[in-house]
């Protein structure tokens, strides 16, 4: 993955981003980066040191990471995700193994600028590791097919009008980061 630092631009040459989250798991890392308009500063602050939280969805044609940083006061988000949408997607090192915790490099970009307003570097439990990767595997292994990412995405969106109500109902492992997956 890049070299990435405060105040300087998260890709070189692009100045403005969707706003939206986005999951990458290759064989470099975890990184999920946050394209936000109108960051505040608590946004900014709950990023880069409040508690982590995640929460993780299989829903066999895709799976989602449900996050939300800065404790229970604050309402979860998510990111879609599928490692067929990623040409360099694949499962670092280890990820696998039963005893490994996974590091996960989180970057608030600032949507409207390209500028990243906040890195952090925080890990993945053993438990929440290995449930993400038989995940990946699975979906590596069968490989993907746009048709049904979406169909599974909308009956998801569909029946949990929230980030909040998905991660609540249909989490299948939730964990702080750095601590015990649920």
């Amino acid at each position: 993955m890049p070299t990435l630092r405060v105040g300087h631009p998260y890709h070189p040459g692009v100045r403005s981003w969707p706003e939206t989250a986005q999951l990458r798991i290759t064989p470099d890392g975890v990184e999920l980066a946050l394209f936000m308009s109108r960051i505040t500063p608590e946004e900014e602050q709950d990023v880069r040191q409040g508690t982590a939280e995640f929460a993780w969805v299989d829903a066999e044609h895709t799976a989602v990471l449900g996050y939300r940083f800065g404790g229970p006061e604050r309402r979860w988000s998510d990111a879609p995700y599928h490692p067929g949408r990623d040409p360099q997607a694949g499962l670092p090192v280890g990820a696998g193994e039963v005893l490994l915790r996974l590091a996960v490099h989180v970057v608030l970009v600032d949507a409207d600028t390209g500028i990243v307003r906040g890195l952090r570097l925080t890990t993945w439990p053993p438990g929440f590791v290995c449930r993400v990767a038989e995940t990946v595997t699975r979906m590596l292994t069968t490989g993907y097919r746009q048709a049904a990412h979406d169909g599974a995405l909308d009956a998801i969106y569909t029946r949990y009008q929230t980030s909040d109500e998905l991660v609540a109902q249909r989490a299948d492992i939730t964990c702080v980061a750095g601590g015990a997956a649920d």
